[in-house]
């Protein structure tokens, strides 16, 4: 609809459109902007997204596709929900606890969508998240950590999860060790490159 609209204006704006590492295969692998999407109904949904997206940027303005991790802010998201847990002291890792997670500060995410639109050079698509992904483990013991809460319990098993979170369990299950070389090659700088920084920051 919005690129039918724009053809008719002769209007060609440049598209600035959120998706998700969700597109690519789960697993151990190490994944950039250059691998292929995976197959399943959120990958199916992201390059759905990102075909809409590449459509609308082709008549002209151009586009930009962040695939965005798990963005840490104690004002939504998973992170909201779990800082409850910790607080008691009840924090552990999730189910299996050796999967990979790819996460990014909202600063950060904030900064690199600000600076897309100041640099017209920006196109095509870009993975939002830090340059050091953690396995759930270790996300677990960092955050009990900044938090100064204890760390000892095993982990939570995964129908636990999905009852407490719904849908959104999955993105904690699976895992996604993604990197963002394209950002790092247009020389963007990162306020919280690390997870101890990004949770100290969104913390406190």
């Amino acid at each position: 609809m919005l690129t039918d609209a724009a053809k008719r204006l002769a209007h060609a704006p440049k598209v600035i459109s959120a998706s998700a590492i969700g597109c690519y295969p789960p697993g151990d692998a190490l994944r950039t902007e250059g691998d292929g999407c995976g197959t399943g109904f959120l990958a199916e949904v992201v390059r759905d997204w990102e075909d809409a997206a590449r459509e609308f940027g082709a008549l002209g303005g151009g586009h930009i596709l962040f695939r965005i991790g798990l963005v840490l802010s104690r004002h939504g998201g998973v992170l909201e929900r779990l800082l409850p847990i910790y607080r008691m002291g009840l924090g552990a890792p999730l189910s299996p606890g050796s999967q990979w997670q790819s996460w990014i500060q909202l600063d950060d995410l904030i900064a690199m969508i600000a600076d897309s639109t100041e640099h017209a050079n920006w196109n095509g698509t870009y993975n939002a998240v830090s340059p050091h992904p953690v396995s759930q483990r270790e996300f677990s013991r960092t955050l009990a950590a900044v938090m100064s809460r204890p760390h000892f319990l095993p982990p939570v098993p995964a129908w636990a999860l999905r009852l407490r979170f719904g849908h959104a369990a999955e993105a904690l299950l699976a895992s996604h060790r993604v990197l963002p070389k394209r950002l790092e090659a247009e020389g963007f700088t990162f306020t919280h490159p690390t997870l101890e920084e990004a949770l100290q920051a969104a913390l406190h």
